[in-house]
């Protein structure tokens, strides 16, 4: 089997990591194989382990890219907010923003495809990434703790608070239906903003 050249190594894993994001949207994790991957990239199947360890590994890499994304746009817009309630509404409002944007979080977090996703990965080390990934957010947190304005809670339970926020979008539709047009959005700026006031005042 010859090998490939960088070039064509790195062609090879933009196309895996743009078709396998495309397929785990459309049909999900479980119902797309590896096989209906290389298929469209045009490589035999055993060509994408000399890439990836598993389908698990692709999927973590396309939600990697993704997490990276959302981290890098919010770093920048929080560099230039002084104050922590502020800065805790833009937060939260772009971490919101991601989920109900992205079809792959979609996939995630409303249809709970998170274990089937990640199933053949180790537990300890998607902690370990997720925990590294969010730790960039520290420094803005520390901040806010400096002036004096943010209360006295753990960087941890800010992130906890963080997540239990973004499991509103669960419920985008359901708010629509049963309170009417647009009250979904209602009730998501006003949770974000009163959390914010909240861990502030």
């Amino acid at each position: 089997m010859r090998g490939f050249s960088d070039d064509e190594r790195d062609a090879i894993r933009r196309q895996l990591v743009e078709t396998g994001r495309r397929l785990f949207v459309r049909y999900g994790p479980e119902k797309t194989n590896v096989a209906d991957i290389t298929d469209e990239v045009g490589i035999a199947k055993g060509t994408f382990y000399r890439f990836f360890d598993s389908k698990s590994a692709l999927y973590f890499e396309i939600f990697t890219q993704e997490r990276d994304e959302f981290l890098a746009e919010v770093e920048a817009a929080l560099r230039d907010i002084d104050d922590p309630e502020t800065a805790i509404v833009c937060l939260f409002d772009h971490y919101l923003t991601w989920i109900e944007e992205s079809p792959l979080l979609q996939r995630l977090v409303v249809d709970s495809t998170y274990t089937t996703a990640f199933r053949d990965l180790p537990a300890e080390e998607l902690e370990r990434t997720q925990r590294e990934a969010m730790a960039e957010l520290r420094p803005f947190f520390e901040a806010w703790r400096e002036t004096g304005d943010l209360r006295a809670i753990e960087f941890d339970l800010f992130l906890g608070l963080l997540g239990a926020v973004g499991l509103v979008t669960l419920h985008h539709e359901e708010f629509d239906q049963q309170l009417g047009p647009d009250r979904y959005e209602e009730i998501r700026n006003t949770l974000i903003e009163t959390v914010a006031r909240g861990l502030t005042r």
